[in-house]
């Protein structure tokens, strides 16, 4: 057991519209104390997830915090986009007894932990891994939602900066995507976004579309698509070609995504590379990517430009936690300096 009276921790955390995860370490961050894995929607808020974590941790409290969150962070104050939970870093730091409380978006940690992601952690989608050193860097993340962040070097460190460019604009490419954008344009008269295509729901909106085009949905998909979580129903049967709509559900959905990825890489100029987070990267994409290379490099005159941008999906579910770890760690730095 660790003496609470010798030690101290610090708490760091990755906030999704899906999961919550958590974890204690030491101070210098090499050592885990004790971690784990929350269903979001399962809480009513970030409290009646933390408090019950750091009850049961046989671990000294935490001095320190830094959260990931998926939403924008204002002041210290953060809505989660996809939850109805609001964070309050003076509010948090007061109720869980925690000396410093800090909130960062969660795309931004991810993008400093992709910055740490080692070797075995990457699934390459093109001949090279990512060489951020020297060069910007772009981290994309389908999940709940579409998180986009950016790492910007600016001559001796990468600068990681939150961004809503998920919320940008859906851009049809084809006759197919004029027609898709219609049909969401029904659904949601005052903004169809990337994220509305390129997520968990996203995906289910690209399902209903193809569905809408006609053919018959057979009893046994009805009763998958009604069993448990809708979405992964629908990649199910797509990866398997099991139903048609399904499978060319999937299918746009990656080459939405690897365009979107083209978009970020060429705003960024990210010839560090482009990493891609998430479950859905880490199924979905890997099993089409050829499908998302060729729309990543569907640029025109710039389609040159990308062939030199390494690309890569993370398969580190705790990339967050890594991120949010490494943030704690300059903080504790800066605290010690100053």
């Amino acid at each position: 057991m660790v003496n609470a009276k010798k030690a101290s921790s610090i708490l760091v955390g990755d906030i999704g519209g899906t999961n919550t995860r958590l974890r204690l370490a030491d101070p210098t961050g090499k050592r885990v104390l004790v971690e784990a894995v929350y269903p979001s929607r399962e809480f009513d808020s970030f409290e009646d997830v933390a408090r019950p974590f750091l009850a049961s941790a046989d671990a000294p409290h935490p001095k320190a915090a830094v959260v990931g969150i998926a939403g924008p962070v204002t002041n210290g104050v953060a809505k989660v986009t996809n939850l109805p939970w609001v964070l309050d870093e003076k509010a948090l730091a007061k109720h869980l007894k925690i000396d410093r409380f800090i909130l960062k978006n969660d795309l931004v940690v991810v993008a400093k932990g992709c910055l740490a992601s080692k070797p075995e952690s990457l699934d390459l989608l093109t001949e090279k891994g990512p060489s951020p050193k020297g060069k910007n860097c772009a981290v994309i993340a389908a999940g709940t939602g579409l998180g986009e962040a950016k790492l910007l070097w600016d001559g001796e460190k990468h600068l990681a900066f939150a961004t809503e460019g998920g919320h940008g604009d859906f851009a049809p490419q084809s006759p197919l995507e004029i027609e898709l954008w219609h049909f969401l344009k029904g659904r949601y008269p005052d903004h169809v976004s990337y994220e509305r295509v390129i997520s968990g729901d996203g995906l289910g909106a690209l399902y209903d579309f193809f569905a809408s085009r006609g053919g018959r949905e057979p009893q046994s998909v009805k009763k998958k698509l009604m069993e448990g979580d809708r979405n992964a129903a629908i990649a199910e049967l797509g990866l398997t070609h099991a139903h048609r709509p399904a499978s060319r559900a999937v299918d746009l959905f990656v080459a939405l995504y690897g365009a979107e990825a083209g978009n970020m890489a060429l705003r960024e100029l990210a010839l560090g590379g482009v990493y891609l987070a998430g479950n859905i990267a880490k199924r979905i994409v890997m099993a089409r990517k050829e499908i998302f290379m060729e729309a990543f490099l569907r640029k025109g005159r710039f389609a040159s430009l990308l062939r030199q941008v390494p690309v890569a999906v993370v398969n580190d579910s705790f990339v967050g936690v890594r991120g949010a770890l490494a943030f704690a760690k300059d903080f504790i730095v800066s605290r010690k300096k100053a």
